[in-house]
């Protein structure tokens, strides 16, 4: 009894899985589910996440995930995941993903507030930059809500570039390092 009882544990679990993965295309036996759509557009900039229902949009990312299947697919059968230039490639990219992954967990960005008052002065000092097609200056009113949340860009990766100076920092402070000249002379 107790086997009957796993085994049909096992289908309905198996049936539910295989029912939440919809098939919706096949590369030479390779199938693309809802749930690699999903996962490509939610891969994108945030603001590809709002057509995420849209069916002419998904329909263009299956398309685009169906052609990557086939030259993955293709660069595999000519073997070039062995290409000595590809897996230095790989290395280096492999490299930089981790340090934006380590980067990503130890340095949080910042919260910085943009205020009415540096908005004005950056207006004020920028004026020439705010007419309108005719040469008419644009009013601060108008563009308030631009300025501020470029300025809170700006402010923001200012911050995170210092964050991430004093993360290094802290790193090095507990390392050896040593860096030679061109002459090879440690410095």
């Amino acid at each position: 009894m107790k086997k009957l009882t796993v085994a049909l544990l096992t289908l309905v679990v198996a049936t539910s899985s295989a029912a939440s993965a919809k098939v919706l295309a096949e590369v030479n036996g390779k199938k693309i589910t809802d749930k690699d759509l999903n996962a490509a557009i939610d891969s994108l900039p945030p603001q590809y996440h709002t057509l995420k229902n849209n069916p002419t949009f998904r329909k263009r990312m299956l398309e685009n995930l169906v052609k990557e299947e086939l030259l993955y697919q293709e660069a595999l059968k000519e073997g070039l995941e062995n290409d000595p230039a590809f897996k230095r490639r790989l290395e280096q990219i492999k490299k930089r993903l981790l340090v934006q992954y380590l980067l990503s967990k130890h340095v949080k960005p910042p919260k910085v507030e943009v205020t009415k008052k540096e908005a004005k002065a950056f207006y004020e000092k920028n004026k020439k930059m705010f007419t309108d097609a005719t040469g008419k200056q644009v009013p601060f009113s108008a563009v308030e809500p631009f300025i501020m949340e470029n300025l809170k860009r700006q402010k923001e990766q200012e911050a995170l570039n210092r964050a991430v100076e004093n993360y290094v920092k802290n790193l090095e402070a507990h390392a050896k390092v040593k860096i030679y000249g061109s002459s090879g002379s440690a410095k």
